[in-house]
C-alpha cells in the first residue's frame, strides 16, 4: 500500500513535522504574521532565488509598498526599480498587476477563493496553495523544489520528478498529506525541512524528524532520490557595448516591451557571437561601429575594450565587453527593439532601472566620471 494512503503514517508525518517546525523554523520576516500581501510578495521573490538574497529585498520592498493598495497605486516602472537585483523582472510586473486587480476588484483584500487566487497574474498552482494555506489555513497542497524532494524521498519515488507522471504523483501525495487544520504550518514545515535537513546532497537523515517514515532512507536510497538532473553546459555568448561620451554625458538606451529586461536601460549593446539571449539578432551580429548608429542614430569613434563583465542569464553565459567611445555626429533616434535613447549625467545612472550586469558597469562608469571630475585642474582637494 502507498504510505500516503495509510492514515497512521500520514498522521505520524504531520505531527512529527509540525512539532519539529515549531522548534526549528527560521525567523523569516514574512512569517511574522499571516498577511496574504506579505505571503504573495515573499513567494514572488523566492522563485528561483535564495532566502538569504530575498530577505533584505523583502524588507525594503514592503517598507516602500506595505500593502496591495500602495503597490497598485505605484507606477509599474517604480516597482521594477524597487525589485532591481532579484532578477526575473517579469515577476515584479505580475506582482503589480495582481495588486492592481486586488485593489480594484476586492477592495485591497486578498480573496480566499481558490479559483480567484489561481486566476491572479503570476499565480500558479504552487503559489495559490502557498497563499491559501499560509494566509488562510486552507488545506491546499504545495509542491516546489524543497517539498518535492522531501515527498519523493518519503515515498521512494524513482524517476525524473519533472516528468508528468512522477510530478502528479507528488502532487497527489501532497494533497493527501496536508492536514485539515494547521495546513499553512505543515506546508511551511515541508519546505523548511527540505531547505535545512533533507538537502539535495548528503541529507542529514540522523537529525531528520521523518527518518522513521522515509522509505528512501529505509532502502538506502536517500542520495539517489530524486534522480540527479543532468544540466546542459551553458551556451557561450559574446556581446559588446559602447560607453559613448559627449560633453560629460554618456549615452544610454531603453529596451522596448517583451523579451529579457523589458523597458530596462543599458549602454548601447550589440550581439557579437554565439547564442542571442537578449534578442539583438535583428541588427546582428555586428561590430559596435556599425551597430551604434543603427541603435541610436549616433556615430562615434569606438576605442578598445576597457571593461569586461561576465554573467549568466537563463541557459547562457555572457561575456560583455565594454568599449569607450566619443560621439562625432548624428541625432538621437532609438533603433530596433528600443524605445528611448538619451544623454545622461553619469551621476544619474543609479536612478535608472538596469539589469545586474548593466548596473555593475554603470557603477564603474559613474565612479570613473567622479574620479575624473576630482582630478580636474583648479578643483580643491577634499
Amino acid at each position: 500500500m502507498d504510505p500516503d494512503l495509510d492514515e497512521a503514517w500520514v498522521d505520524g508525518v504531520r505531527s512529527s513535522l509540525v512539532g519539529w517546525f515549531r522548534e526549528s523554523a527560521r525567523p523569516l520576516p514574512w512569517r511574522r504574521d499571516r498577511d496574504p500581501y506579505r505571503v504573495l510578495v515573499s513567494e514572488s521573490m523566492l522563485v528561483q532565488t535564495t532566502v538569504k538574497a530575498v530577505v533584505p529585498h523583502f524588507e525594503r520592498f514592503t517598507a516602500r509598498f506595505p500593502d496591495f493598495e500602495s503597490l497598485a497605486a505605484a507606477d509599474v516602472e517604480d516597482v521594477v526599480k524597487a525589485w532591481e537585483g532579484l532578477g526575473y523582472y517579469r515577476r515584479a510586473r505580475q506582482l503589480h498587476a495582481a495588486a492592481s486587480r486586488i485593489a480594484r476588484d476586492f477592495g485591497g483584500l486578498m480573496p480566499d477563493d481558490p479559483g480567484v487566487v489561481r486566476d491572479l497574474p503570476g499565480v500558479g498552482r504552487y503559489m495559490a496553495g502557498a497563499i491559501l494555506s499560509f494566509a488562510f489555513d486552507r488545506p491546499q497542497p504545495i509542491v516546489e523544489a524543497n517539498s518535492e524532494r522531501v515527498i519523493a524521498r518519503l515515498l521512494a519515488l524513482r524517476g525524473d520528478t519533472r516528468t508528468g507522471a512522477v510530478r502528479e504523483r507528488i502532487w497527489q501525495a501532497a494533497q493527501r498529506m496536508v492536514p485539515p487544520r494547521e495546513a499553512g504550518r505543515f506546508n511551511q514545515a515541508l519546505i523548511e525541512l527540505g531547505a535545512l535537513v533533507c538537502s539535495p546532497r548528503r541529507p542529514a537523515c540522523l537529525v531528520c524528524p521523518l527518518t522513521s517514515y522515509c522509505r528512501a532512507r529505509g532502502a538506502g536510497l536517500e542520495q539517489a532520490i530524486p534522480e540527479p538532473r543532468v544540466k546542459a553546459p551553458p551556451l557561450a555568448v559574446v556581446e559588446a557595448c559602447a560607453i559613448v561620451s559627449q560633453g560629460g554625458l554618456v549615452l544610454v538606451v531603453q529596451r522596448g516591451s517583451g523579451g529579457l529586461w523589458e523597458r530596462f536601460w543599458e549602454f548601447p549593446t550589440v550581439h557579437v557571437e554565439g547564442a542571442d539571449p537578449g534578442g539583438r539578432s535583428s541588427i546582428g551580429p555586428v561590430d559596435l561601429s556599425s551597430g551604434l548608429p543603427l541603435l541610436t542614430g549616433v556615430q562615434a569613434r569606438i576605442g578598445s575594450s576597457v571593461r569586461t563583465i561576465r554573467y549568466s542569464v537563463t541557459k547562457h553565459r555572457v561575456e560583455l565587453r565594454a568599449h569607450e567611445g566619443e560621439a562625432v555626429s548624428g541625432e538621437l533616434r532609438p533603433g530596433p527593439g528600443l524605445i528611448d535613447a538619451r544623454w545622461v549625467d553619469p551621476r544619474s545612472l543609479a536612478s535608472l532601472t538596469m539589469s545586474s550586469a548593466s548596473r555593475r558597469l554603470a557603477t564603474w562608469v559613474a565612479k570613473e566620471a567622479l574620479d575624473r571630475e576630482g582630478e580636474a585642474p583648479g578643483r580643491a582637494s577634499q
